[in-house]
């Protein structure tokens, strides 16, 4: 079962696994599809827009998390398996809270993970396809309802703070959720200017540089459509071109000059497009191309 979509701010982020990373053209296309473009993604309306463009409707928690009473996963709200070895998400949070506060990184990322399967779980229903998806959604609901008996709402609320442990300490899957998740897990506009998501801005965007640098695809796909839609960074097409070229490499796709053209050739001058492929080739060669 594919993780439900989470709406962080309007027109912001879309909590599936596959709706950040640049569609495919849909002339020459690659036959190596990229293996994150599940069928369940939401379909960009050209190759590379962005789902933080302007215009486009703010997404919802269309698809649900699963938790079976039966033994099937549960998914975080970041789309990965938590594995609550056995306990309930309070007994989970108590054992590896004590770690977690004295600095211990894996531990912070375990009680973020779990936290966060609890957080904002009676939020309104969203459309579904059919009343037998529907229904699926609210039995896992009222599953993660009883998983989540016992958290309070200050340790749903602390989850930010242990996330902020382990992406400074460099795991890149909590570098990329503190993106997602937004300034202290909240809604927020691209225009605000309170010091607190001004700082969240700063931190995500090294955060997901840093992941980028290890050669995350996930991280990749993010960084260009946040230059291309200016979120948190500048609009910058040239950047976003570059960062495309590198989150193809990391997913061992080639794209063509041609094809990068079609995309960016028009935002640009050519001494700028050149300029922006060989940035792109230096960011594939030092993240990706290992």
């Amino acid at each position: 079962m594919t993780p439900r979509h989470l709406t962080l701010s309007a027109g912001l982020i879309a909590m599936c696994c596959a709706t950040y990373f640049l569609a495919v053209p849909a002339t020459d296309t690659p036959t190596d599809v990229p293996p994150a473009a599940a069928p369940q993604a939401p379909q960009h309306d050209a190759w590379g827009a962005s789902p933080f463009a302007a215009g486009r409707p703010a997404p919802t928690n269309a698809l649900p998390l699963r938790n079976d009473a039966a033994g099937g996963p549960t998914y975080g709200r970041n789309g990965r398996v938590v594995d609550l070895e056995g306990r309930n998400a309070a007994d989970y949070i108590a054992h590896w809270s004590s770690l977690a506060r004295n600095g211990d990184a894996a531990a912070a990322y375990k009680v973020f993970q779990v936290a966060d399967v609890c957080a904002n779980n009676d939020e309104p229903l969203a459309p579904y396809q059919s009343e037998a998806e529907r229904d699926d959604f609210l039995r896992q609901r009222d599953n993660l309802t009883r998983l989540c008996a016992g958290v309070t709402p200050a340790q749903v609320q602390e989850r930010m703070a242990f996330l902020g442990v382990a992406a400074r300490a460099g795991n890149p899957q909590a570098q990329i959720d503190f993106f997602m998740e937004g300034p202290d897990g909240k809604a927020a506009t691209q225009a605000s200017d309170d010091p607190a998501f001004m700082q969240w801005k700063t931190d995500s965007l090294a955060y997901l540089k840093a992941a980028a640098s290890q050669g995350d695809a996930f991280a990749l796909g993010l960084l260009a459509n946040a230059y291309d839609a200016g979120l948190v960074v500048e609009s910058d097409a040239r950047m976003s071109l570059a960062y495309t070229m590198a989150n193809a490499a990391a997913r061992h796709i080639d794209l063509s000059p041609d094809q990068l053209r079609a995309r960016f050739g028009t935002q640009m001058s050519d001494s700028d497009f050149a300029a922006a492929l060989e940035v792109g080739q230096q960011i594939s060669s030092q993240c990706c191309k290992k």
